[in-house]
């Protein structure tokens, strides 16, 4: 036998092994082995096409067999342009931007929020949908189908949350910031009392939470946005001194090195010794500001670590994970030294990456390598840079775009095979791995149309890698017809071959 073979052979042993569900097939769907196979989806989607639609044409285009609905939408804008819509789900599409629309799709119990002020939403009639109760009402629907109900969160600042000023991080300065901090024991235990209210008042099968922010050290020399390194808060800075790092070296080191980048980004001349070596040598002088990036990561794993130990008390057998978005999981560095996904499998059922295939090669290079020109990486150029990220990543730069295409080109389902990969030797078969298969996913004002037989191949190679299951994303609403039948027809061709 030779080793195409064997791989493809040991390929379809990992899928018939793939966690299993309950599924009824549906007439298209043959039986056999049901992969986790789960769709994102915003709860306005559901309801403005109607939940028994929605769910019929999910199952019967991509064999859907699991359900992650948004119960609070905190993060990002659900309001999109009707042109970042798909158009083909047999419903018309409606105008977006006026709507009023709650940011909690569920009902809130006060008397599960005993350790902190922080209070969601509590939409009133002027809301739409305010009267229904999505969660409750697609239980049965769902379930008729062999589908599980995951709720899911993604962590954000919303004005809506009352006393959220009481959390904020602050940064080098003292002047608080947009994000709470993960060490107030405020938002940790509004954390953990939200995930109780949900899973005491729902029939809940699973979780998955989220937190789309970086490290300080990734947003110094990486930046979104102006703002200075954080958190340096009371509770931050007692967290140090508790793990002996000098709070105050810290402060001043980031402070250096955020003046010091800022002042490559406004034109200031280069040093004499070099931009990376200027760069090494605040971090040789202030090796405090590693130590303060690892503790804020290991913060934000306490957060789900609560959150893990609340869901499990209620239901133990409950699938609760973590959403890692695009940036930890493809450009990242920073992030995949700072832990393993071993590390976080104690409080871990499944940690859910995303492997965004189509858009990534414009997220490159508009958001990775312009940014580190403008920092620390400006004596490569663009070229350079980019074979310095295929080589650092262990991507292959003879099958993923070369600089001139990265804007208009996607990296191939080969990036999908290797990300995944390297996510399963990661976790040390300690925990599941979901692999995030991303389409139809905007850049800019503009739809980013994917090709279906690419869709097909990223699921193909998602199990070949070894992934637990996979979970079809950005968002249901975004996702065109012929590639959510590309999903399908690769479900339902793994699930043939290994029946």
């Amino acid at each position: 036998m030779d080793s195409c073979e064997s791989g493809r052979r040991q390929f379809l042993k990992t899928f018939a092994a793939a966690p299993l569900l309950n599924s009824v097939a549906s007439p298209q769907q043959p039986p056999g082995h049901a992969a986790f196979n789960a769709i994102q989806m915003g709860p306005h989607t559901m309801l403005d096409e109607g939940i028994e639609h929605c769910l019929d044409l999910i199952q019967e285009t991509s064999a859907i067999n699991a359900l992650m609905i948004y119960s609070h939408t905190y993060h990002g804008d659900i309001r999109k342009p009707t042109q970042l819509l798909a158009p083909d789900h047999g419903v018309p599409l409606r105008e977006m931007r006026n709507r009023k629309l709650p940011a909690v799709w569920v009902k809130t119990h006060e008397q599960y929020y005993k350790n902190t002020t922080l209070r969601h939403q509590v939409p009133d009639s002027s809301f739409e949908y305010a009267e229904r109760d999505l969660f409750e009402e697609v239980q049965e629907p769902a379930r008729k189908r062999g589908m599980k109900v995951y709720a899911r969160i993604l962590e954000g600042a919303s004005p809506t949350i009352q006393n959220f000023s009481r959390v904020q991080t602050r940064d080098v300065y003292g002047k608080p910031l947009r994000v709470a901090c993960w060490n107030h024991p405020e938002y940790r235990a509004w954390w953990n009392d939200s995930v109780e209210d949900l899973f005491r008042t729902y029939r809940l099968d699973g979780f998955q939470w989220g937190a789309e922010r970086m490290g300080p050290l990734m947003n110094v020399i990486l930046p979104w946005n102006d703002a200075a390194p954080a958190c340096f808060c009371e509770f931050c800075v007692a967290r140090g001194k508790a793990n002996g790092i000098d709070p105050e070296r810290a402060r001043k080191g980031f402070e250096e090195l955020f003046v010091y980048v800022r002042g490559l980004m406004a034109g200031k001349p280069k040093p004499a010794d070099g931009i990376f070596a200027a760069f090494l040598r605040v971090l040789i002088r202030y090796p405090e500001i590693l130590a303060w990036e690892y503790q804020y990561r290991q913060s934000r794993e306490e957060v789900q670590a609560g959150m893990y130990r609340t869901i499990k008390a209620i239901k133990s057998d409950a699938d609760v994970g973590w959403h890692v978005d695009h940036q930890p999981s493809s450009w990242d560095l920073v992030y995949r030294a700072e832990m393993s996904y071993a590390e976080m499998a104690p409080h871990s059922d499944f940690i859910k990456f995303i492997a965004y295939h189509d858009i990534l090669g414009p997220r490159i290079r508009y958001w990775y390598l312009d940014r580190f020109k403008k920092t620390i990486l400006g004596e490569l150029s663009l070229g350079e840079s980019l074979d310095l990220y295929y080589d650092l990543f262990g991507y292959d730069k003879n099958v993923e775009p070369k600089l001139n295409e990265l804007a208009t080109k996607g990296f191939s389902p080969d990036y999908v095979f290797r990300e995944t990969k390297r996510s399963v030797a990661s976790a040390e078969s300690r925990t599941k791995i979901y692999t995030g298969i991303g389409f139809d996913v905007p850049w800019g004002n503009r739809h980013v149309d994917a090709d279906p037989e690419e869709v097909y191949q990223c699921v193909i190679k998602a199990f070949e890698a070894g992934a637990a299951g996979i979970v079809v994303s950005r968002e249901y609403e975004e996702m065109r017809v012929p590639n959510l039948k590309a999903v399908g027809r690769a479900i339902r061709e793994l699930s043939r071959q290994s029946g």
